[in-house]
């Protein structure tokens, strides 16, 4: 297992406790946190703040780390992320992340991910 897979790992853990305090130990205090085609959220109490917000719209999540690639101090991951509706359906997506690192934290954020049907009605 790689440094890089056993990274997104830890962080992945993090954001599935849906405890955005836990996520918030793994950011930069001034990191760019950016989730598919939203606006920039700036700042580490901003990026949990934001992950809390979309965690209580949801009952559960869960990630498994396909792949994780470590090169020019980004760390890129390939996941499935499962969640789980407040309805109690559970919904799977193809995603990737992009962590620009500063040292052992994440500086900037990046979720490429589908996830509409999982609101859709």
């Amino acid at each position: 297992m790689t440094q890089a897979f056993e990274f997104s790992t830890a962080v992945y853990e993090a954001v599935d406790s849906m405890d955005e305090t836990r996520l918030a130990s793994f950011l930069t205090e001034n990191c760019t946190f950016v989730f598919g085609n939203s606006e920039p959220v700036i700042g580490r109490a901003a990026a949990a703040e934001h992950s809390k917000r979309f965690l209580e719209t949801i009952a559960g999540i869960k990630h498994e780390v396909i792949n994780a690639w470590s090169v020019d101090g980004r760390i890129i991951s390939q996941v499935t992320v499962a969640y789980t509706r407040k309805d109690g359906k559970q919904m799977s997506f193809p995603a990737a992340t992009i962590w620009r690192m500063e040292g052992s934290k994440i500086a900037d954020y990046r979720i490429y991910v589908d996830n509409s049907p999982l609101f859709a009605q």
